[in-house]
């Protein structure tokens, strides 16, 4: 499991109270029922915690927890260069 999927378990749990077992496959809004508000909290706070700027994908909607972690993942590598 990495980093990234670890700290996004952690604040699923510790800012939301999202206490549920978490997959690649977790729909953010389906399964977890994060609201619009929600989302975008979990978007800045992944980004503060990693010291990143998660830059919209095109048309892409991100829906599930596999998807954010390797946005978040493609962000930091973007950053190290």
């Amino acid at each position: 499991m990495s980093e990234t999927f670890r700290e996004l378990e952690r604040l699923l749990r510790e800012r939301f109270d999202r206490h549920v077992a978490l997959g690649p496959d977790t729909d953010l809004v389906g399964e977890l029922g994060l609201d619009s508000i929600q989302q975008l909290e979990l978007l800045v706070e992944l980004e503060n915690h990693f010291e990143i700027a998660l830059e919209p994908e095109g048309d892409e909607a991100i829906r599930t927890a596999g998807e954010l972690v390797a946005w978040v993942d493609r962000a930091r590598r973007g950053a190290m260069r």
